[in-house]
């Protein structure tokens, strides 16, 4: 005697598309899940990019700065520029009590991104001793640093 396990041919069909239906679903979550994860590196890799080109221009700003000749520094900013390379730096008279420090700022173009440090100022050129270079500004109030 034979068994049908199989008595309703629709049924088995029904289970088929269903199963297909939930791979289906399951492929698209993924592949959007991977999506989101791809675009989010993507932007984490921008913003790093920015980072790094900023600071290398302000970088690339205080050496230049290093090897100008300046004026005697004031309480206020005097700037310099390099138009080749897009260069900006400036400095300033500190106001930090000790070793009679100038205050060097370079820049980068078109941004708010500062890199500082602190040279003593000798016949119009710039000293900087190892060790000064700041990613912030050294001065007390936000305010002297503007």
């Amino acid at each position: 005697m034979k068994i049908n396990f199989n008595s309703n041919p629709a049924s088995s069909g029904f289970s088929t598309i269903m199963m297909m239906i939930i791979l289906m679903v399951v492929g698209l979550v993924l592949l959007i899940g991977f999506n989101l994860l791809i675009c989010s590196w993507q932007k984490a890799i921008l913003i790093e990019n920015q980072y790094y080109r900023q600071f290398n221009q302000a970088n690339s700003s205080l050496t230049w700065a290093i090897t100008q000749n300046w004026q005697a520094p004031k309480a206020n900013w005097h700037c310099m520029t390099e138009p080749t390379y897009h260069l900006k730096a400036c400095i300033k008279r500190s106001l930090l009590k000790v070793d009679n420090y100038v205050l060097v700022r370079g820049e980068a173009e078109d941004e708010d991104f500062f890199l500082y440090t602190l040279a003593h100022f000798d016949n119009n050129r710039l000293i900087v001793e190892k060790g000064h270079w700041l990613d912030y500004c050294p001065e007390k109030k936000a305010i002297y640093c503007e």
